[in-house]
């Protein structure tokens, strides 16, 4: 999968993504890092059908941001080990306001061709019965104003810390297996690894939602390749999260669901 180069970018602003042919940390690191995934996604799918997707709100909300950040520190102390610069996973370049307002345009055009492919996605498996109802998803959504606004901050923790863990620091290191840096083999091992990952963490969402958030995980993967960049993966994720919660909020209210 090779990644065309950005003609506005001068020679010193491009930065090869993935960055580096080995593992960007040790891999009894990232063996200990999708134990815990998997390990915490099983138990809050436990959780949730014992106690429901809807109960406290903001202790929910205050611990799932906690969590997020626990995740992210300790993905950077795995690179940390390694030597690897936060500057090869996050693929920064220059932050002039030309790069942010390209990076935000290509991020909306991606979330709207998404939100189809989702919907579409979406369709078969409520037809193959896969999906959990539109009420036990709602639950999960903000009910009141201080609800909303930390429904919010978790949104953009997750669009930043989700993005780093997954189509950063585990896309990289899985792309590093087999063959040599930037080859077909090893970059599509690193897509679907990590987005397979991406979807076994979302347990508490239902089997269906897992298959959904596995191919949106792909699509943010090569939103990543393409841009050799996290940039506008956060933005795309952190307000796709915010706008959902908000809209089936909205829906809720309106007595839809």
């Amino acid at each position: 999968m090779k990644v065309s180069e950005n003609p506005t970018e001068t020679p010193s602003d491009r930065i090869d993504w993935p960055a580096r042919a080995g593992a960007v940390a040790p891999w009894w690191h990232t063996g200990i890092l999708v134990v815990i995934i998997v390990g915490v996604s099983a138990l809050s799918a436990i959780h949730s059908k014992a106690v429901g997707l809807g109960a406290s709100h903001i202790k929910r909300y205050a611990l799932t941001i906690a969590w997020e950040w626990a995740l992210g520190l300790f993905v950077w102390w795995g690179l940390h080990m390694r030597r690897t610069p936060l500057r090869e996973i996050l693929g920064l370049r220059r932050a002039g306001f030309r790069e942010w307002a390209r990076d935000f345009g290509i991020a909306l055009i991606f979330w709207i061709i998404a939100i189809v492919i989702l919907a579409g996605i979406g369709l078969v498996l409520r037809l193959a019965h896969l999906l959990n109802s539109p009420k036990a998803v709602a639950a999960l959504a903000p009910q009141t104003i201080p609800q909303a606004l930390l429904w919010i901050i978790l949104c953009c923790t997750a669009g930043v810390v989700e993005e780093f863990v997954f189509r950063g620091y585990l896309l990289q290191q899985f792309s590093s297996l087999g063959s040599a840096r930037g080859s077909r083999v090893s970059l599509w091992t690193g897509v679907l690894a990590s987005s397979l990952l991406f979807g076994a963490a979302h347990g508490y969402e239902g089997i269906g939602a897992m298959i959904a958030i596995t191919a949106y995980g792909a699509m943010f993967s090569g939103l990543a390749i393409y841009r050799r960049s996290l940039r506008a993966g956060m933005m795309a994720h952190a307000w796709h999260d915010s706008i959902t919660g908000i809209a089936v909020a909205l829906a809720t209210h309106a007595h839809l669901f």
